[in-house]
């Protein structure tokens, strides 16, 4: 398997949205996307115009996708799906999505040549993304959880993500209210710990410890590496992560 998550650095984008900005709707220029995502798909020996995207809504909407679908999204406007998650078992289609504080939760099945890519912001994650996905995967696919690997991206830490009183409440009322995934802000508000949820989520569903991987990276604290929506207040550009089966039989995240 091929996958990555990408930073903000070695683009050709100006200003806020200085370098490597992946996403047409931030108000950057085109061609600078275009050659941005070039840049970085060229890496890893792919076509960016080849890769599928969907119209992120921050629900828990997924999709198929296989070799019809090569190429929607990789352009600006050719999005057909509206969804936060997508799936393949189709070889050398890289499945993307896009970041700046939401995770992005990378699957493979050991199993079978399969692999599924999930964005995670506060809604995917109060409504369960991460687990739609395996539990679609095993009803539609006969893939066991416990056979499966997962990586949780880089995504705004506890410490930077502060949330309303509403949003804490929501959170507390499915089962997450607990100081081990939110806790109230000195200054007013929750902090709210997205990668504990989906972390326990993966963890209570069926994923292995041993087959669980977190970045621990924070998009907010780290301004030279990364892009984030919250610290840079909505004016910023987006990092990109993909994964793609690259050819060969059973999965890994090495």
């Amino acid at each position: 398997m091929d996958h990555a998550f990408s930073t903000r650095l070695g683009g050709c984008s100006a200003g806020k949205f200085a370098t490597l900005n992946t996403a047409y709707h931030t108000g950057d220029r085109e061609n600078n996307v275009f050659e941005n995502r070039r840049r970085f798909f060229r890496l890893f020996n792919y076509d960016y115009r080849e890769v599928v995207s969907a119209a992120q809504v921050h629900g828990t909407d997924l999709a198929v996708v296989d070799r019809d679908n090569r190429g929607e999204g990789a352009l600006a406007g050719s999005t057909r799906k509206k969804c936060d998650a997508l799936v393949t078992t189709e070889e050398r289609l890289p499945l993307t999505a896009y970041s700046a504080d939401c995770m992005l939760i990378y699957f493979v099945s050991k199993q079978m040549p399969l692999v599924a890519l999930a964005h995670a912001g506060w809604r995917g994650t109060l409504g369960g993304i991460g687990v739609e996905v395996l539990r679609y995967l095993h009803n539609n696919f006969g893939v066991d959880p416990q056979e499966m690997l997962v990586a949780l991206s880089p995504a705004i830490c506890r410490n930077c993500y502060k949330v309303d009183q509403e949003t804490a409440e929501l959170f507390g009322s499915s089962g997450w209210g607990s100081p081990a995934y939110q806790e109230p802000a000195a200054e007013g508000g929750f902090k709210l710990d997205l990668a504990a949820v989906n972390r326990e989520q993966m963890a209570t569903n069926g994923i292995k410890t041993e087959n669980l991987s977190l970045a621990g990276l924070c998009t907010s604290c780290n301004r030279s590496l990364f892009y984030s929506y919250r610290r840079d207040r909505g004016i910023t550009g987006r990092m990109i992560g993909f994964i793609a089966i690259r050819g060969q039989s059973g999965g890994s995240l090495s």
